[in-house]
């Protein structure tokens, strides 16, 4: 029990925070929760959530519980749950997710898969069963 909740609150702070200056290339392996307000060109797997803030740019991909985004992100990316596109926030690429939320002037350009739901089926309405007589 003490275990699971001190690994929430390990996922839930923020413990690295790639600033406005500053530019990364190459794999992030981030243990807990994550932001990035510089530049990331690289691969980022995260196992908290990882917040892009308004001036922030991520190139590549980003594995991770949630995603914010306020800044732009180009690349395809996995998250457990949700992903947030706030209204300055742009994602163009490849998406998966549960839940995802874009803002009134948020922009996402790309291919998105929602997990953990069934495809809606439609069946095709028999044509021959919906014909009718005319009647004089």
């Amino acid at each position: 029990m003490f275990s699971k909740q001190k690994n929430d609150k390990k996922l839930n702070e923020i413990s690295t925070i790639i600033g406005e200056e500053t530019t990364v290339e190459g794999t992030l392996n981030v243990q807990s929760s994550i932001r990035i307000e510089g530049k990331v060109y690289g691969e980022i797997k995260c196992s908290g959530d990882v917040t892009v803030g308004k001036d922030g740019y991520v190139e590549n991909s980003i594995t991770a519980r949630n995603l914010f985004i306020a800044g732009k992100v180009k690349g395809n990316v996995i998250v457990e749950h949700k992903i947030h596109i706030y209204d300055t926030g742009k994602l163009d690429g490849k998406a998966e997710m549960s839940v995802i939320v874009i803002d009134e002037n948020g922009y996402f350009h790309g291919e998105s898969l929602m997990k953990g739901n069934s495809p809606i089926e439609i069946s095709e309405v028999n044509p021959e069963k919906k014909k009718t007589k005319a009647v004089n």
